[in-house]
């Protein structure tokens, strides 16, 4: 998983108030398991409600979070920064993302590689865009 900064890895909160995503029981964020992801209301752009126990010692939270450290937890990089992979959906600025295309992606080798492929590798796609006009393209 993505470190925090160290305020966060004591319970401490961004700068948007929101408190880290940390296993009361025993102070870690490596063990984290999300149980369940909602909306909160009042809505909050970019904010959703969160369950989360620890495997490490059995603790049970639940609190609201920002899609951003939910993604740090789920998808520890794999995904853009800043993007909710759940299940087939794709969450940016806390709604999931609408499917506008589908196409085909064109992955090249990096300039100075040692590889050498026949050609550029092609991928089909969906792009996807969020309601704030981020767009991305994932694989089918």
């Amino acid at each position: 998983m993505a470190a925090l900064p160290p305020a966060d890895r004591h319970g401490g909160s961004d700068a948007l108030g929101t408190q880290a995503l940390i296993c009361s029981g025993c102070g870690s964020t490596d063990d984290l398991i999300i149980e369940f992801i909602g909306p909160i209301k009042p809505k909050i752009a970019g904010r959703i409600s969160v369950e989360y126990s620890c495997s490490a010692c059995g603790s049970f939270s639940a609190q609201d979070a920002t899609v951003q450290q939910v993604a740090e937890i789920l998808n520890s990089g794999a995904t853009a920064p800043g993007v909710l992979h759940f299940g087939r959906y794709f969450i940016h600025c806390g709604e999931p993302m609408l499917e506008i295309a589908e196409g085909l992606s064109h992955l090249h080798v990096p300039a100075g590689s040692q590889g050498n492929p026949a050609g550029p590798i092609s991928v089909r796609t969906h792009r996807l865009k969020c309601h704030c006009g981020f767009q991305l393209d994932v694989p089918l």
